[in-house]
């Protein structure tokens, strides 16, 4: 996309409630060498937290590749902010209440990947009663320091994942969390977060492009973006690609493929994010023959060798 289009895409977004905070952002450009350097010290330990974020934690929707970026070495500044580490290190081993204690102390503190977990933990119910709402409004303090000249690759991971949580949100709405469905809204996320390569957000532009959802329908483009975003191996748009083929919708009726999907599906779904998909396969293998679970099997190997989970495609052997 060009760089003017980039602009035109973040100033309709940025004209949105939720995003008021980024003009603050903008604005921290015109402060002083000294400040700058002041305030480049004490959020280090932030910016370093992000660095393994998006690997680490194998967050579906986090995926998108970005230009190498080395921070400057500064004598060896202590880098990790301690409750957001200790917080990370509760969560991976399952203390989501002593992880809850901690990324809320880093979050008063402006942290905003502490703001990215306390999303995740809330939408998921780790640790605390499930809302939407709660986690509606992390995502949204996250989003809303998006900066397009961030050149920390790993923290803008964090922020596009934000965008697109957000985005999610309102392209499905929530009336018990009060949350508007609105499609215009969620479009201008989507697109503004495909620059960047991010794998959610062309799933949700493929289902907004089928569905008619704030816009013509559009079929042929919806499957486009789903395809991109299966060549990512993103889970919840392989699926999706399965359901069209189970049940014929958009697509010829084809149960053999539907089945290669699900079961590229299953190889990344994480069990917390989208049992549902884990499920579904089960009962599609059930309802199967032998012949076609075997072609759909050879087809999955096929296609996860040229569009692997790690991203590295197969070289073809001499």
């Amino acid at each position: 996309m060009a760089p003017s289009r980039i602009l035109e895409d973040q100033k309709k977004v940025f004209a949105t409630p939720t995003f008021n905070g980024l003009a603050r952002v903008c604005a921290r450009a015109l402060l002083g060498a000294v400040l700058a350097l002041a305030m480049a010290l004490a959020i280090l330990p932030a910016l370093a937290q992000a660095e393994d974020e998006c690997e680490g934690m194998g967050f579906w929707t986090c995926a998108p590749k970005m230009p190498d970026f080395k921070l400057p070495d500064l004598g060896g500044i202590k880098f990790w902010q301690e409750d957001s580490k200790k917080g990370r290190d509760a969560y991976r081993d399952g203390h989501d209440k002593r992880a809850l204690k901690y990324f809320r102390r880093a979050s008063e503190e402006g942290d905003i990947v502490a703001d990215w977990y306390l999303g995740h933990m809330y939408r998921l119910g780790r640790g605390v009663d499930q809302s939407d709402a709660k986690a509606f409004s992390y995502y949204s303090r996250v989003a809303d320091q998006f900066n397009a000249d961030e050149t920390n690759k790993k923290k803008v991971r964090i922020m596009v994942d934000g965008l697109v949580r957000v985005g999610d949100y309102y392209r499905r709405g929530d009336k018990a969390a009060a949350i508007p469905q609105d499609f215009g809204r969620a479009i201008r996320i989507y697109k503004l977060a495909t620059t960047f390569g991010h794998p959610a957000a062309e799933h949700g532009l493929g289902v907004m492009n089928l569905r008619g959802q704030g816009m013509k329908p559009k079929p042929d483009l919806g499957l486009k973006w789903l395809i991109k975003a299966a060549k990512k191996r993103h889970a919840p748009a392989q699926a999706y690609l399965g359901n069209l083929y189970w049940k014929g919708e958009f697509v010829a009726e084809d149960r053999t493929r539907a089945l290669m999907w699900y079961i590229l599906a299953q190889a990344t779904a994480r069990p917390d994010e989208n049992p549902e998909i884990i499920d579904r396969l089960d009962v599609m293998l059930a309802s199967a023959s032998e012949e076609e679970r075997i072609e759909a099997e050879a087809r999955a190997t096929v296609w996860n060798d040229q569009y692997p989970v790690d991203g590295q495609p197969r070289q073809a052997s001499e």
